[in-house]
């Protein structure tokens, strides 16, 4: 009888490991290269991550950013004079996973600060480790199609807020406005129907009464 339950056993076990397993579902690596935008905001460094649509970038992080006192005064008059020459600074930490960002930790990245995009002819200025003292905005990219462009106001300090374009369906856009607040509340109108054209820049400046701080058509166009 022990031997016919063995047999039993062996049998079960044999048909058990032949039997086709569903594979467990494995969340999409988010490790890579994620360029970064710099924008002054008051006193603060912001960083907004540059998404694209697919991962592992597809989602829109802006966070405050501090440095080594000496480099941070650095970056604080590269982006006043990027304001004047209404050109970029851009910055490309080392390889890391943006899960860290994704679920707002304060992560310190040994990154490269460029005078320009760091992937269209920008100029490499100087490295830095960078901290990413403050997660302002996380929001993974829907890909759909509005009724009407959306915004979201996320508040800097409490005279300042940054608006925020949502990015969907192509053709969209990725962009950043500073905005005047009242006792920590904004009193324009968070809409702005302006279409992607080479006019896009003018007509937020338009809605938000200043000229955006950072604005991206190419990666979110009709190819």
């Amino acid at each position: 009888m022990k031997h016919i339950l063995l047999i039993f056993i062996l049998l079960s076990s044999a048909a058990h490991s032949n039997t086709p397993q569903h594979k467990s579902h494995k969340t999409h690596s988010y490790n890579g290269f994620h360029g970064m935008a710099l924008i002054l905001a008051g006193d603060k460094v912001l960083a907004s991550h540059m998404p694209l649509y697919a991962p592992p970038h597809n989602y829109q992080i802006v966070y405050e950013v501090t440095t080594n006192d000496t480099h941070l005064k650095i970056i604080k008059k590269a982006l006043n004079e990027s304001l004047k020459k209404q050109s970029q600074i851009t910055i490309l930490p080392t390889k890391f996973d943006l899960n860290l960002l994704i679920n707002k930790l304060t992560p310190t990245l040994n990154t490269t600060v460029f005078n320009g995009h760091f992937e269209r002819g920008g100029r490499a200025l100087f490295s830095t480790k960078l901290t990413f003292k403050n997660p302002l905005y996380v929001k993974k990219i829907a890909i759909t199609q509005p009724e009407k462009e959306e915004f979201d106001l996320i508040k800097v300090s409490a005279e300042q807020g940054l608006v925020i374009h949502k990015i969907q369906s192509k053709p969209s856009y990725d962009s950043l406005s500073l905005v005047a607040l009242t006792n920590g509340k904004y009193n324009g109108k968070l809409k702005c129907d302006a279409p992607v054209t080479t006019a896009l820049a003018s007509k937020l400046k338009a809605c938000f009464k200043s000229a955006p701080s950072y604005l991206e058509t190419r990666d979110f166009a009709v190819n």
